[in-house]
């Protein structure tokens, strides 16, 4: 009896697996025809104007001696390293263009505020994203460099300057009604850049570790922001597509599965964390 039940459990397990291989087949398909059809697609872009911005550091308020509260946040700021110096304007003026640049790379007719009344002309496949806040936040980033040597673990623990730029994008399709919008957040990082390497010293018989920091520079965020522009509009139109995905496949049949476009192979991917943030409503 037991190796019968075994079997049946075995022959159920491959049941589901086949079940599951073919709907991710099916839907792999639906999102790289969806893909190739973001020529007929349009999208409006809005952004905030305003950036906020968040010193971190707050160990400086006890190197400076600060106990009134009411000073911590423009004594962190005037003290900070990085934020002070952050022009909002080219910030979000270079996120705001790679956003667009990618999404017309991808197929899309993209809009920005300026042609607002023309986009409202549209009846079907389009879209709105707004950038409704963004924030910065300067930081230390706790690093450790490791490695194993004959057989024994050596690890360097030190500090890099960080910024976190955190975004909360607004998405929704386009309709007369107006409604159906969904908050998202995203978030990423940058750091002080370095290379380094352990060595064993034969003559001090000892591993050392030699490493050199290039320091995260004002002008180095201005790219970054271009660069979170072009992936968060990849993270837009992976929103389009599981979004499409789950209002075209019946009820019970669409997989857990989150699909990644990954717009130089032009193929998808599951992904778990590389994505969009839904906001709790």
């Amino acid at each position: 009896m037991m190796k019968i039940v075994k079997i049946c459990m075995a022959a159920i397990t491959l049941a589901l697996v086949v079940t599951l291989a073919a709907s991710c087949s099916v839907e792999k398909k639906m999102a790289l025809d969806f893909v190739k059809a973001n020529s007929d697609r349009s999208i409006l872009v809005f952004s905030t104007d305003q950036i906020f911005k968040v010193n971190q550091k707050h160990e400086l308020l006890d190197s400076l001696g600060i106990t009134d509260e009411s000073k911590f946040d423009s004594i962190l700021y005037v003290n900070s390293g990085y934020l002070q110096y952050i022009n909002d304007s080219l910030f979000l003026a270079n996120y705001v263009l790679g956003y667009m640049k990618e999404l017309g790379d991808l197929g899309f007719d993209v809009y920005d505020e300026s042609r607002t009344l023309e986009f409202l002309n549209l009846d079907t496949n389009a879209y709105v994203a707004n950038i409704t806040q963004m924030e910065i936040e300067e930081t230390l980033y706790d690093y450790r460099a490791g490695t194993e040597i004959y057989g024994e673990y050596y690890y360097y623990d030190f500090e890099l300057n960080a910024l976190v730029v955190n975004s909360w994008i607004e998405l929704k399709e386009y309709n007369k009604t107006g409604k159906g919008e969904h908050l998202y957040f995203a978030t990423d990082m940058i750091t002080d850049d370095f290379d380094g390497e352990f060595y064993a010293d034969v003559f001090a018989g000892e591993v050392r570790f030699a490493y050199n920091i290039d320091t995260l520079q004002t002008e180095n965020l201005y790219d970054f922001a271009y660069l979170l522009g072009r992936k968060y509009a990849s993270y837009t139109v992976d929103w389009m597509v599981n979004r499409y995905l789950d209002e075209n496949i019946p009820e019970g049949k669409r997989s857990e599965t989150y699909w990644r476009f990954d717009p130089f192979r032009k193929d998808f991917f599951p992904e778990e964390e590389d994505r969009f943030i839904l906001m709790n409503e």
